[in-house]
């Protein structure tokens, strides 16, 4: 069950200055629930794929026993709705920010985490990316930013950079699919400044992963899973109806 927030710490706030009056930061208003899908939003339009990939879901590639790549489509209701998840922590995990991003797979329902390979791992096909799954067991650790960041996205613990899409091959079916990696950013002062390179993989994209809420399923008597310790988490009622023109700095 998701509940409307009005989130005070994004509203719109000007200062009356004689200098005039002061911008500062306005997102779109987020809604509380346990249950969440997660939405693709192509941080630089100019590198999105034809057709877009915008507001495509987050589903998992069955690639053998409790194993998945994770990939995105567009959201069907009833082919892709894209895979339900839940933040995992006690008050005092989400207080600290030690929570992690779950999902439910498997008969009787397993929980299954997110895996982001780290930096000294990569894919077999392409050996230049580090790959996503979404497999049986806790994950290599990925939360959802939160305040001050001023909208909720999905993080890896592994180290900072960003969530990419690149139209790969996936071995299993000798397909293509638009399927998630993980581009680590790199951080290098050769002349004593600092120098930033995100070290997107050519012909992929950047995206941020955005929750959009959605009702947590209830588990059956038999399932390994737990939805104890599911949080309330910020997240969108509709992901897709954002006009992120309208917000910003």
């Amino acid at each position: 069950m998701y509940t409307p927030l009005i989130a005070l710490s994004l509203a719109v706030l000007t200062t009356a200055a004689p200098s005039g009056k002061r911008q500062v930061p306005h997102y779109p208003p987020t809604s509380q629930s346990q249950g969440f899908k997660l939405i693709a939003n192509v941080t630089d339009p100019s590198a999105d794929f034809t057709p877009s990939i915008k507001n495509w879901v987050v589903e998992g590639a069955h690639t053998g026993a409790g194993t998945n790549v994770a990939v995105l489509k567009p959201f069907d209701a009833t082919t892709s709705p894209g895979r339900t998840f839940y933040l995992n922590g006690t008050a005092e995990d989400v207080r600290y920010g030690n929570t992690n991003v779950l999902t439910d797979g498997g008969t009787p329902p397993a929980p299954y985490g997110i895996y982001v390979q780290n930096q000294t791992e990569f894919e077999y096909l392409y050996p230049d990316e580090h790959g996503v799954g979404i497999s049986v067991g806790e994950g290599s650790g990925t939360s959802l930013t939160r305040f001050p960041n001023p909208y909720p996205y999905l993080t890896s613990a592994t180290g900072t950079g960003t969530f990419v899409a690149c139209n790969n091959t996936v071995a299993y079916y000798g397909t293509k699919f638009i399927t998630l990696e993980y581009a680590y950013a790199t951080f290098t002062a050769p002349d004593g400044s600092y120098e930033y390179n995100a070290n997107i993989p050519e012909g992929c994209a950047a995206v941020n992963l955005i929750p959009q809420c959605t009702e947590l399923n209830e588990l059956p008597e038999d399932a390994y899973s737990s939805h104890e310790f599911a949080a309330q988490t910020a997240c969108y009622p509709d992901v897709a109806a954002i006009d992120w023109t309208q917000y910003g700095p």
